[in-house]
């Protein structure tokens, strides 16, 4: 009988548990060549606020999201070094832009769940330096609103976007 409870109690567990188990979303952005003038792609962007945040954005429609660093010189450092960059799912989005819009499409990891769910963030293009982002939208209908600029920095030594998680 004991048996029998403690297994349908491990079976109600594995049960109420199952939306964390699951399978990481997959991007629904098709990844499309940027044929446009609106953003430069020869450096990055960055926001400062508690350290940095850096973001590469390709020709081939591929975005590096760095995460935060210390500053703009310990990224540029990284580079110059050949560390890895960009070792991780979440690290790699695709972008779209449409008109003066930008619209990116990543993974995060949502609170209490072990796995990536999909994101999308939207931008207004100020200028080719100067991109505003307002919100980012998940898969679980959450948002989150803010103002985030991102100033570009010209940098010839970009890493490559090769990756295993976007072909």
């Amino acid at each position: 009988m004991k048996k029998i409870i403690l297994i349908l109690q491990i079976l109600l567990v594995f049960v109420g548990c199952e939306g964390l188990f699951r399978k990481d979303d997959e991007l629904s952005f098709v990844k499309t060549p940027n044929t446009t003038d609106k953003i430069r792609l020869d450096g990055y962007y960055y926001i400062k606020s508690d350290g940095v945040g850096i973001d590469i954005y390709f020709q081939n429609g591929i975005v590096l999201f760095s995460g935060w660093l210390d500053s703009l010189e310990s990224f540029e450092d990284q580079i110059k070094s050949g560390e890895l960059v960009g070792s991780s799912k979440p690290q790699w989005g695709l972008y779209l832009i449409k008109e003066d819009s930008i619209y990116v499409n990543g993974l995060a990891i949502l609170s209490g769940a072990l796995y990536f769910s999909e994101m999308f963030s939207q931008g207004i293009i100020l200028n080719d330096t100067t991109i505003l982002f307002q919100e980012t939208r998940f898969a679980d209908g959450s948002i989150d609103y803010y103002n985030d600029t991102l100033h570009f920095k010209q940098f010839s030594l970009k890493p490559d976007s090769t990756n295993v998680f976007i072909k």
